[in-house]
């Protein structure tokens, strides 16, 4: 099974392909106020060049009472198939409530991915939670390995990690 490192380093090779790319860029921003202490603004943007593409986007809304939530998602495709995919979302209420979501989604130009999704609520009653799910596949050989990480004040701590053939029928996860 291919390493992290090796998706990480097809994200890095496209930011630094579109970074350094002859692009065509665009840019769309709106901002707006409720009248009541509240709003929201938006921001797109759009780069496309020789090795590859960006779409970027974000949005924020309060009600100017304690509510607001944000969302921000970015893509970025490389020319020889990479991608990356991420999106996170943010919220708080005016109890004193907050919730938060991320997801990952990163394919190589050879086919091997990752997939990492997690949480995270926080209210008054129950306190703290977080969980995060990761699956990395690679594409030689279709194995794939899952784990996952939860956490709770009544419940504490707790992890799990799972491989996978191609089939689907478990294995021995290899050592790091």
């Amino acid at each position: 099974m291919k390493s992290l490192s090796s998706i990480f380093a097809v994200v890095f090779v496209l930011s630094t392909a579109l970074a350094s790319a002859d692009a065509r860029a665009g840019e769309r921003r709106v901002v707006r106020a409720n009248g009541q202490g509240g709003g929201s603004a938006t921001l797109i943007e759009s780069h496309e060049g020789r090795h590859g593409s960006l779409q970027r986007g974000r949005a924020l809304v309060a009600d100017g009472q304690g509510n607001a939530s944000a969302v921000r998602g970015v893509s970025l495709r490389g020319s020889d198939g990479g991608s990356l995919e991420r999106h996170a979302s943010r919220s708080r209420s005016d109890d004193g409530g907050r919730r938060g979501e991320r997801s990952l989604s990163a394919t190589g130009s050879q086919g091997s991915s990752l997939q990492s999704d997690g949480g995270l609520s926080y209210s008054a009653e129950s306190g703290l939670s977080r969980n995060r799910s990761t699956t990395v596949t690679d594409a030689t050989t279709g194995n794939s390995r899952q784990s996952g990480t939860s956490y709770s004040r009544d419940g504490g701590l707790s992890r799990s990690v799972a491989c996978q053939d191609a089939s689907g029928a478990g294995i021995a996860c290899p050592s790091r």
